[in-house]
């Protein structure tokens, strides 16, 4: 009985002998270390988000000024959050031309602005823009206004939480006589001490709260 077990023993040496690995609980698969992105939605608040202009009367002489505000009737915002960073990856903005307004209350200057001269909400009863880049300093993206297209770039300070998303645009400068609007074409032709300032200077602050 002893031989017959020190032979079977030897057998099963010869045939692999080794201790099998299968069946001793180790995972050898690959584990995918890439964070998770989650896209998140925003909608602006149009009662929340404003537009300021301010425009001089003269080029060169920061004295004379009128001052405003535009209001937005739509837009929305992207980000996308990876590793617990946050990133505005999009946004489209819709501004309603009718809404902008003299600060002083000037309604004559209110009622040009909407004219053929200026803005021309007969044509253009809204502008936007659409959102491309930010480098973590600047915003940058295309401005659509009066049937004319602009690249546009600004010092912005992006805040972005689960619940909403807040984008302070500083100020930036939007040339019109560069867009060829028909008020400041006509301006040129006169003497540069008559000339009025065609660029607006602009700021913006955006609200907008998670769908």
């Amino acid at each position: 009985m002893l031989l017959g077990i020190a032979a079977f023993s030897m057998l099963i040496a010869s045939c692999g002998g080794g201790e099998s690995t299968e069946g001793n609980g180790a995972d050898t698969t690959a584990k995918d270390t890439t964070p998770a992105v989650v896209i998140n939605q925003y909608a602006v608040d149009t009662a929340a988000s404003i537009v300021n202009w301010k425009a001089y009367a003269k080029v060169g002489d920061t004295s004379k000024y009128h001052m405003g505000t535009l209001k937005l009737s739509a837009g929305n915002i992207t980000t996308s959050d990876s590793a617990g960073t946050s990133t505005l990856t999009a946004g489209d903005l819709t501004f309603d031309m009718n809404s902008a307004k003299e600060g002083a209350g000037a309604a004559d200057l209110d009622n040009h602005l909407k004219s053929p001269e200026f803005f021309d909400i007969a044509q253009f009863a809204t502008s936007s823009f659409t959102f491309e880049s930010f480098d973590g300093t600047n915003a940058t993206g295309t401005l659509s206004i009066i049937g004319k297209t602009v690249s546009v770039s600004a010092p912005t300070t992006i805040t972005i939480t689960p619940e909403n998303v807040t984008v302070e645009v500083s100020m930036f400068l939007v040339d019109f006589l560069a867009m060829e609007m028909p008020y400041f074409v006509a301006d040129a032709k006169q003497k540069p001490a008559k000339q009025h300032d065609p660029k607006v200077e602009v700021t913006v602050t955006i609200v907008a709260n998670k769908i």
